[in-house]
């Protein structure tokens, strides 16, 4: 038997959703293979994802980004709390190098804990990143270059034996070898429509594992030609507001098909979803994040998407950016291959036997 570790930030939805296809892909082609998944997300959302059975070990692997709501960071915060973290480094690795010991993995995967790549090192593990940012890159917009921070992460990072990095990543020079490979996103499941709506057009709002944002739901009820549909949203809202539940197998990525547009912030795994599924984006800004800039240019160039400003957001002002993204016209780029396989196929060939 195969047994593989897996290590996913709980910093937003976006790694996990990069990370899941590859595991089912790897699953597929080894049914044999363990997993031991460590993550701070939810058991829940985690096992939405995946098609098969695995382990839990459920801690922090990461500190991420402090955020006040899904647009908007903490960077003080996020750099206390950071300091604090890799003050004490040394012990996670410790701790981690123990966790592989016991498990005894043939490779081990991140994305993107610098945790994975020391602790498999000094067990002489294959360790393999995926991603499309990593915290040495994201500090690096917020600090001196050679605070201990900075340089603690990138004797971290230093260890991984190779980056995966699909479309929408950022230029992560901390990783000595990395290769480009096609998009990862989850493939809409054939469904019957769970909206049943014809007259209305349609915006799926969408702010994935962070503290949703705060908006005039009462300002929604001016746009009376459309249907708003709000993950677990209030039971008492205008008729043109209706609460969708992801859960029992049902998934965002599955409602896509049936809007007109995805309501967003920025990010990986919303983003690859609506370019999967051809679903417009009207998007909120998201100007603290250095990740946000390099995902613009893509919004700006390649999707068909219209931005709006966080104060209009709030304000419930969605018509305008509603309106230009569902007429926009411009296809997302081509598919040209399974990012998700590539990346399976690389892992696997990595494996100590």
């Amino acid at each position: 038997m195969m047994n593989i570790a897996v290590y996913i930030s709980g910093h937003g939805f976006g790694h996990l959703a990069q990370m899941a296809p590859v595991l089912n892909r790897i699953h597929a082609l080894k049914p044999e293979c363990r997993f031991l998944i460590r993550c701070a997300l939810p058991y829940e959302e985690i096992d939405r994802r995946l098609d098969f059975g695995f382990e839990l070990e459920s801690a922090d692997t990461d500190v991420g980004v402090v955020q006040k709501s899904a647009i908007e960071e903490d960077r003080e915060a996020s750099i206390m709390r950071m300091r604090r973290w890799v003050d004490a480094l040394e012990s996670h690795i410790a701790r981690e190098t123990r966790l592989l010991r016991s498990f005894s993995p043939s490779v081990v995967l991140s994305d993107i804990s610098p945790l994975a790549f020391p602790a498999a090192q000094s067990l002489s593990l294959p360790a393999i990143g995926l991603a499309t940012l990593d915290w040495h890159t994201i500090y690096s917009h917020w600090l001196a270059p050679n605070d201990p921070i900075l340089e603690k992460l990138a004797q971290a990072y230093a260890a991984c034996d190779l980056l995966l990095t699909p479309p929408m990543a950022m230029d992560m020079a901390v990783f000595r070898q990395r290769r480009e490979i096609g998009l990862i996103a989850a493939q809409p499941a054939e469904i019957p429509d769970p909206v049943g709506e014809t007259e209305r057009q349609k915006a799926l709002v969408l702010f994935g594992g962070c503290a949703h944002p705060a908006f005039d739901i009462e300002a929604l009820a001016a746009m009376d030609d459309w249907l708003f549909l709000i993950p677990d949203g209030p039971a008492h809202a205008a008729d043109n507001v209706r609460s969708i539940h992801f859960g029992g197998g049902l998934r965002a990525v599955d409602v896509m098909p049936f809007v007109d547009v995805v309501v967003c912030k920025p990010g990986y795994g919303v983003l690859s979803e609506c370019w999967r599924s051809g679903r417009p984006i009207a998007w909120v800004e998201r100007p603290d994040f250095p990740e946000f800039p390099m995902l613009k240019r893509w919004l700006d160039e390649c999707m068909p998407s219209s931005g709006m400003r966080r104060a209009d957001f709030q304000q419930g002002r969605w018509l305008t950016a509603l309106q230009a993204a569902s007429r926009h016209g411009r296809p997302f780029p081509p598919i040209i291959s399974n990012g998700a396989h590539q990346a399976a196929d690389i892992m696997l060939s990595h494996c100590n036997m």
